[in-house]
Protein backbone atom coordinates (compact mmCIF):
# COMPACT_ATOMS: atom_id res chain seq x y z
CA UNK A 1 0.00 0.00 0.00
CA UNK A 2 1.53 3.34 -1.16
CA UNK A 3 2.00 5.87 2.15
CA UNK A 4 0.51 8.92 1.87
CA UNK A 5 2.81 12.49 2.45
CA UNK A 6 1.92 12.29 6.37
CA UNK A 7 2.45 8.58 6.46
CA UNK A 8 6.13 9.08 5.09
CA UNK A 9 7.00 12.66 7.59
CA UNK A 10 5.80 10.17 10.50
CA UNK A 11 7.57 7.32 9.61
CA UNK A 12 10.96 9.44 8.43
CA UNK A 13 10.41 11.38 11.28
CA UNK A 14 8.94 9.54 14.19
CA UNK A 15 7.02 12.23 15.48
CA UNK A 16 3.62 13.95 15.12
CA UNK A 17 4.75 17.06 14.74
CA UNK A 18 6.01 16.33 11.19
CA UNK A 19 3.42 15.65 9.39
CA UNK A 20 0.92 17.88 7.97
CA UNK A 21 -1.67 17.72 10.48
CA UNK A 22 0.54 20.54 12.21
CA UNK A 23 -1.07 23.12 9.84
CA UNK A 24 -3.87 22.97 12.22
CA UNK A 25 -2.22 24.78 14.81
CA UNK A 26 -3.46 27.86 12.38
CA UNK A 27 -6.35 27.61 12.64
CA UNK A 28 -6.78 26.81 16.23
CA UNK A 29 -4.86 29.62 17.43
CA UNK A 30 -6.40 32.27 14.97
CA UNK A 31 -10.02 31.05 15.98
CA UNK A 32 -9.40 30.85 19.91
CA UNK A 33 -7.88 34.54 19.22
CA UNK A 34 -10.85 35.60 17.24
CA UNK A 35 -12.73 34.30 20.41
CA UNK A 36 -10.63 36.27 22.77
CA UNK A 37 -10.96 39.25 21.33
CA UNK A 38 -14.47 39.83 20.21
CA UNK A 39 -15.40 38.36 23.32
CA UNK A 40 -13.37 40.89 25.54
CA UNK A 41 -14.65 43.57 23.36
CA UNK A 42 -17.91 42.91 23.60
CA UNK A 43 -17.73 42.17 27.35
CA UNK A 44 -16.10 45.31 27.89
CA UNK A 45 -18.94 47.71 26.83
CA UNK A 46 -21.88 45.40 27.85
CA UNK A 47 -20.60 45.37 31.25
CA UNK A 48 -20.41 49.23 31.60
CA UNK A 49 -24.36 48.77 30.29
CA UNK A 50 -25.97 46.25 31.81
CA UNK A 51 -26.17 46.41 35.73
CA UNK A 52 -26.66 42.49 36.74
CA UNK A 53 -24.48 39.82 35.67
CA UNK A 54 -26.88 37.81 34.81
CA UNK A 55 -27.77 39.72 31.74
CA UNK A 56 -23.94 40.62 31.17
CA UNK A 57 -23.62 36.80 30.81
CA UNK A 58 -27.48 36.20 28.69
CA UNK A 59 -25.84 39.09 26.12
CA UNK A 60 -22.22 37.33 26.31
CA UNK A 61 -23.72 33.60 25.35
CA UNK A 62 -25.89 35.08 22.54
CA UNK A 63 -22.58 37.44 21.22
CA UNK A 64 -20.61 33.98 21.60
CA UNK A 65 -23.16 31.49 19.97
CA UNK A 66 -23.33 34.37 17.00
CA UNK A 67 -19.67 34.03 16.32
CA UNK A 68 -18.88 30.11 17.11
CA UNK A 69 -21.46 30.44 14.42
CA UNK A 70 -20.10 33.03 11.76
CA UNK A 71 -16.48 31.29 12.14
CA UNK A 72 -17.87 27.60 11.94
CA UNK A 73 -19.46 29.04 8.05
CA UNK A 74 -16.66 31.12 7.06
CA UNK A 75 -14.32 28.62 7.86
CA UNK A 76 -16.70 25.58 5.68
CA UNK A 77 -16.96 28.05 2.66
CA UNK A 78 -13.16 29.24 2.76
CA UNK A 79 -11.48 26.14 2.94
CA UNK A 80 -14.30 24.75 0.56
CA UNK A 81 -13.40 27.47 -2.05
CA UNK A 82 -10.20 26.07 -1.66
CA UNK A 83 -10.89 22.58 -1.74
CA UNK A 84 -12.73 23.05 -5.14
CA UNK A 85 -9.76 25.24 -6.54
CA UNK A 86 -7.54 22.49 -5.84
CA UNK A 87 -9.78 19.65 -7.41
CA UNK A 88 -10.02 22.11 -10.58
CA UNK A 89 -6.56 22.01 -10.92
CA UNK A 90 -5.60 18.39 -10.64
CA UNK A 91 -8.89 17.66 -13.02
CA UNK A 92 -7.34 19.70 -15.39
CA UNK A 93 -3.77 18.08 -14.88
CA UNK A 94 -5.18 15.41 -15.67
CA UNK A 95 -6.84 16.44 -18.90
CA UNK A 96 -3.48 17.60 -19.77
CA UNK A 97 -1.86 14.59 -19.55
CA UNK A 98 -4.44 12.60 -21.74
CA UNK A 99 -4.59 15.20 -24.42
CA UNK A 100 -0.86 16.52 -24.44
CA UNK A 101 0.97 13.63 -23.45
CA UNK A 102 4.50 14.97 -25.09
CA UNK A 103 4.11 18.64 -23.27
CA UNK A 104 3.87 17.51 -20.49
CA UNK A 105 6.14 14.19 -20.64
CA UNK A 106 8.59 17.57 -21.62
CA UNK A 107 7.66 19.52 -18.55
CA UNK A 108 8.78 16.40 -16.36
CA UNK A 109 12.22 16.29 -18.35
CA UNK A 110 12.17 19.96 -17.58
CA UNK A 111 11.69 19.64 -13.68
CA UNK A 112 14.17 17.14 -13.35
CA UNK A 113 16.87 19.04 -15.30
CA UNK A 114 16.17 21.73 -12.37
CA UNK A 115 17.49 19.31 -10.21
CA UNK A 116 20.64 18.70 -11.78
CA UNK A 117 19.97 15.12 -13.82
CA UNK A 118 21.49 14.85 -17.04
CA UNK A 119 19.95 13.75 -20.02
CA UNK A 120 20.14 9.75 -19.73
CA UNK A 121 18.44 10.30 -15.80
CA UNK A 122 15.89 12.37 -17.22
CA UNK A 123 14.50 9.53 -19.67
CA UNK A 124 15.10 7.00 -17.06
CA UNK A 125 12.38 9.42 -15.36
CA UNK A 126 10.20 9.85 -17.59
CA UNK A 127 9.92 6.12 -18.36
CA UNK A 128 9.43 5.19 -14.70
CA UNK A 129 6.52 7.99 -14.06
CA UNK A 130 4.66 7.79 -17.34
CA UNK A 131 4.68 3.96 -16.67
CA UNK A 132 1.82 4.81 -14.42
CA UNK A 133 -1.12 7.55 -15.26
CA UNK A 134 -1.85 7.94 -11.58
CA UNK A 135 1.40 7.94 -10.46
CA UNK A 136 2.16 10.61 -13.60
CA UNK A 137 -1.08 12.60 -12.25
CA UNK A 138 0.12 12.92 -8.81
CA UNK A 139 4.01 14.01 -10.03
CA UNK A 140 2.48 16.61 -11.96
CA UNK A 141 -0.18 17.93 -9.38
CA UNK A 142 2.77 17.71 -6.81
CA UNK A 143 5.89 19.75 -8.40
CA UNK A 144 4.30 21.69 -11.28
CA UNK A 145 1.23 22.63 -9.33
CA UNK A 146 2.79 22.79 -6.13
CA UNK A 147 -0.61 20.76 -4.53
CA UNK A 148 0.25 18.06 -2.20
CA UNK A 149 -2.88 15.46 -1.52
CA UNK A 150 -2.20 16.40 2.49
CA UNK A 151 -3.49 19.99 1.84
CA UNK A 152 -7.08 19.09 0.85
CA UNK A 153 -8.91 19.84 4.02
CA UNK A 154 -12.44 18.77 4.64
CA UNK A 155 -14.60 21.74 4.95
CA UNK A 156 -16.48 20.22 7.58
CA UNK A 157 -13.51 19.16 9.79
CA UNK A 158 -12.10 22.64 9.67
CA UNK A 159 -15.35 24.25 9.84
CA UNK A 160 -16.33 21.93 13.53
CA UNK A 161 -12.13 22.96 14.64
CA UNK A 162 -12.32 26.24 14.31
CA UNK A 163 -15.77 26.86 15.65
CA UNK A 164 -14.74 24.14 18.61
CA UNK A 165 -11.97 26.88 19.22
CA UNK A 166 -13.36 29.73 19.05
CA UNK A 167 -15.75 28.70 22.13
CA UNK A 168 -12.51 27.79 23.88
CA UNK A 169 -10.84 31.41 23.33
CA UNK A 170 -14.18 32.86 24.53
CA UNK A 171 -14.87 30.18 27.92
CA UNK A 172 -12.06 32.33 30.04
CA UNK A 173 -13.55 35.29 29.30
CA UNK A 174 -16.80 34.92 30.34
CA UNK A 175 -17.16 32.07 33.06
CA UNK A 176 -15.49 35.07 35.67
CA UNK A 177 -19.04 36.46 34.94
CA UNK A 178 -20.82 33.67 35.63
CA UNK A 179 -19.12 32.92 39.40
CA UNK A 180 -19.03 36.44 40.01
CA UNK A 181 -21.93 38.37 41.31
CA UNK A 182 -19.37 42.24 40.92
CA UNK A 183 -18.99 42.98 37.51
CA UNK A 184 -15.93 45.22 37.84
CA UNK A 185 -14.26 42.31 39.48
CA UNK A 186 -15.71 39.80 37.32
CA UNK A 187 -14.07 41.80 34.19
CA UNK A 188 -10.92 42.26 36.33
CA UNK A 189 -10.89 38.15 37.34
CA UNK A 190 -11.65 38.12 33.17
CA UNK A 191 -8.45 40.17 32.01
CA UNK A 192 -6.24 37.81 34.50
CA UNK A 193 -7.71 34.62 33.51
CA UNK A 194 -7.38 35.89 29.65
CA UNK A 195 -3.21 36.69 29.88
CA UNK A 196 -2.43 33.50 32.26
CA UNK A 197 -4.63 31.52 28.92
CA UNK A 198 -2.45 33.11 26.79
CA UNK A 199 0.95 31.71 28.43
CA UNK A 200 -0.77 28.12 28.57
CA UNK A 201 -1.83 28.41 24.68
CA UNK A 202 1.66 29.86 23.59
CA UNK A 203 3.49 26.68 25.61
CA UNK A 204 0.66 24.85 24.34
CA UNK A 205 2.17 25.43 20.42
CA UNK A 206 5.32 24.51 21.27
CA UNK A 207 4.52 20.23 20.96
CA UNK A 208 3.99 21.42 17.40
CA UNK A 209 6.27 24.21 16.58
CA UNK A 210 9.12 23.36 18.70
CA UNK A 211 9.76 27.28 19.57
CA UNK A 212 11.11 27.07 23.61
CA UNK A 213 8.65 26.94 25.87
CA UNK A 214 8.70 30.02 27.56
CA UNK A 215 9.86 32.50 24.79
CA UNK A 216 6.21 30.87 22.82
CA UNK A 217 4.61 31.57 26.05
CA UNK A 218 5.58 35.21 26.53
CA UNK A 219 5.12 35.76 22.61
CA UNK A 220 1.49 34.63 22.32
CA UNK A 221 0.52 36.29 25.83
CA UNK A 222 2.34 40.19 24.79
CA UNK A 223 0.88 39.74 21.42
CA UNK A 224 -2.86 38.56 22.62
CA UNK A 225 -2.70 40.20 25.52
CA UNK A 226 -2.25 43.49 23.13
CA UNK A 227 -4.96 42.37 20.80
CA UNK A 228 -7.38 41.98 23.45
CA UNK A 229 -6.11 45.12 25.41
CA UNK A 230 -7.34 46.99 21.85
CA UNK A 231 -10.23 44.85 21.66
CA UNK A 232 -11.10 45.93 25.26
CA UNK A 233 -10.60 49.75 24.73
CA UNK A 234 -12.59 49.38 21.57
CA UNK A 235 -15.73 48.04 23.82
CA UNK A 236 -15.07 51.10 25.93
CA UNK A 237 -14.86 53.55 23.29
CA UNK A 238 -18.69 52.09 21.79
CA UNK A 239 -19.81 52.39 25.52
CA UNK A 240 -18.65 55.80 25.86
CA UNK A 241 -20.93 56.56 22.58
CA UNK A 242 -23.78 55.07 23.51
CA UNK A 243 -23.52 56.40 26.71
Amino acid sequence: MEKQPADRLKAWHGEDWHTPKGRLIRDIVYAIDTGLITTVAFLAGVSALVQTNEKIVLAGVAQIAAGAIAIFFGAFISTKAQKDFFENQIKRERQEIEMMPEKETQEIREIFDEYGFDATEQEAAVRRITKNKELWLKFMVQEEIGISPSQIDNPLTIAGISSLSFLVGAFPAILPFVVLQDAGIALLTSAIAILSFLFVLGVWKTRLTRVPWLLSGVETLVIGGLSCGLGFLFGRVVQALIG
